[in-house]
C-alpha cells in the first residue's frame, strides 16, 4: 500500500516539473516563409528592402482548395538594417513570421555590389534561417524575381526550387548554398560565387519570325478596334508583358571578398566547371574534322581534374590536367565513325574545345581578379610558406598567373550506329 502512495506522489512530482512545450506556437498561427528576397536601395535612410513569399494557408484559399488562386503571398518591409526591415514587414502580418521553411535567399544586384557582410552576418546569427538555403543573385532587384508568374509549379517558391534542381544537372550555372558561400569567403586564396537568376521574356518572344506571325494574327483579329481607348490598350499591353516574363538560371556572380566583382556567362561558367571537375553532363559541339561546316555533339560522362602548383625559383605557376570521357550523341553531317583515325581526330578536336572554354574562363577571372577556382587555396595546402609570402598581394599575382592546361579526351561510345545512313534514292 505504501508503495502505491509513493508511486502516486512521484508521478505528481513529475507532472509539476514537466509542463511540456510552454512556448510552443501552433502551426495555424505561423506565417511560413518559403523564399526571402533582399534588396539594397541606395540613398535612403532605410535602404534594406526585404520581400518574403509566404505559403498561403488552405483555410485562406491556398492549397488544393484554392480554386486557381496564388499559392504564395508577397509581403515587404524596409529598414536601416535587416532586423528592422523584417520587423517592419511583420506589421502587415496577422501571424508570426517563421523563416525556418525558407529554402532560397535571393540577393539583389545593388546589394551584391554594396556588399553582403551585413546580410551574411544576419543569416549566420538568425536562429531560424537555415545555412543550407540556396543563395541566388538577381541581375536586377530581387523583389522582381518573386513577382514573375510561375509556369509549371503551383507557386513561385516551387518554381525557383525546380529551376535549382534542374540546374544541378546542367553546366550553365552552379547552385550554391549559404554555408558553402561562407566557407569560400573565409578560405584564404578562394573567392566565392553564386548562381544568377534572370528575369526576361521567354525565347519564343525574342524570335523575330514568331513575333511577325503573332503580330499579324493579332492585327487580323482586332482590325476594327481602332476606336478603343488608348489608355486601356496600354494597360493591357503592360500586363501582358509582365505575364510573359520567365525566370532563368544561367551564369555566375563572381565576388571579390563580399562584394560583386562581375559575372561569368554560361560558357565561362562551364569553363570554370572544367577546372572544378564538375562538368559532367555537358553537351559539347565539335566541328567535323573532315567537314568544318558540320558538327559532332558529345555528352560528357566523366571528368577528372588535377590542379598541381609548381614553385620554381620563387615563381608560382600551375599545371591543370583534365581527363574527360563522353559519348557521341548526334551528327549533323554524314561522318563515318568506323575508321580509328576519325575517332582520334574527334578526341583531339573535343580536347581543343574544352581547353578553349577553360582558357576563356580563366582570362575572365583574371580580369576581375577573382580566384573562383581556388588556386590560392591549393597553393596554401601544398606550399603554405610560399602562399603566406604572397597572400597580401595574391590578387595581383593571380591576375598574371601562368596556368598550363592539358586535356585528354576519350570517346567511350558512338551510339548504335557507327556508319552514317544514306536516304534511298
Amino acid at each position: 500500500m505504501i508503495k502505491k502512495y509513493l508511486l502516486i506522489i512521484l508521478l505528481l512530482c513529475l507532472i509539476t516539473v514537466t509542463p511540456g512545450c510552454w512556448d510552443q506556437t501552433e502551426i495555424e498561427f505561423l506565417a511560413l516563409v518559403r523564399v526571402i528576397a533582399i534588396d539594397y536601395l541606395p540613398g535612403r535612410r532605410a535602404p534594406y528592402l526585404v520581400t518574403v513569399a509566404i505559403a498561403q494557408p488552405i483555410d485562406a484559399g491556398g492549397g488544393e482548395s484554392g480554386g486557381g488562386q496564388p499559392q504564395t503571398l508577397l509581403f515587404s518591409g524596409v529598414g536601416a538594417t535587416l532586423d528592422l526591415a523584417f520587423d517592419h514587414l511583420s506589421y502587415n502580418l496577422s501571424r508570426r513570421l517563421f523563416l525556418s521553411h525558407a529554402e532560397t535567399v535571393i540577393i539583389g544586384k545593388d546589394l551584391a555590389e554594396y556588399g553582403l557582410h551585413h546580410t551574411l552576418d544576419f543569416i549566420i546569427r538568425h536562429n531560424q534561417i537555415r545555412l543550407n538555403s540556396f543563395l541566388l543573385q538577381a541581375t536586377g532587384m530581387a523583389h522582381e524575381v518573386l513577382t514573375v508568374p510561375e509556369r509549371l509549379s503551383s507557386g513561385i517558391a516551387d518554381e525557383i526550387l525546380g529551376l535549382i534542381e534542374e540546374a544541378e544537372e546542367k553546366t550553365e550555372t552552379v547552385t550554391q548554398v549559404a554555408y558553402k558561400f561562407l566557407q569560400q569567403l573565409v578560405t584564404p586564396g578562394q573567392d566565392p560565387y553564386t548562381a544568377i537568376v534572370m528575369v526576361g521574356p521567354p525565347l519564343e518572344m525574342t524570335i523575330p519570325e514568331l513575333q511577325d506571325k503573332e503580330g499579324a494574327e493579332e492585327s487580323g483579329e482586332g482590325g476594327s478596334s481602332d476606336a478603343g481607348g488608348g489608355g486601356s490598350e496600354a494597360s493591357g499591353s503592360a500586363g501582358t508583358r509582365r505575364e510573359e516574363e520567365v525566370l532563368t538560371l544561367a551564369g555566375l556572380g563572381a565576388f571579390r571578398s563580399s562584394k560583386l566583382a562581375g559575372k561569368l556567362d554560361h560558357t565561362e561558367t562551364r569553363g570554370l566547371l572544367w577546372f572544378l571537375g564538375k562538368a559532367d553532363r555537358a553537351i559539347v559541339a565539335v566541328p567535323d574534322p573532315y567537314n568544318p561546316g558540320e558538327s559532332v555533339n558529345f555528352l560528357t560522362d566523366r571528368v577528372d581534374t588535377s590542379i598541381i602548383p609548381v614553385v620554381s625559383n620563387g615563381e608560382v605557376s600551375f599545371r591543370v590536367e583534365v581527363k574527360e570521357e563522353g559519348d557521341i550523341r548526334s551528327l549533323t553531317g554524314t561522318l563515318d565513325l568506323s575508321p580509328p583515325e576519325t575517332i582520334k581526330k574527334l578526341n583531339s578536336a573535343k580536347a581543343a574545345v574544352i581547353k578553349e572554354e577553360m582558357e576563356k574562363s580563366l582570362r575572365k577571372m583574371q580580369e576581375m581578379q577573382t580566384d573562383l577556382v581556388g588556386f590560392g587555396a591549393i597553393l596554401y595546402r601544398k606550399h603554405p610558406k610560399t602562399f603566406e609570402q604572397l597572400q597580401d598581394r595574391w590578387r595581383e599575382v593571380f591576375s598574371n598567373l601562368k596556368v598550363e592546361i592539358t586535356v585528354k579526351s576519350t570517346i567511350r561510345r558512338t551510339g548504335h550506329q557507327r556508319r552514317p545512313f544514306h536516304p534511298a534514292r
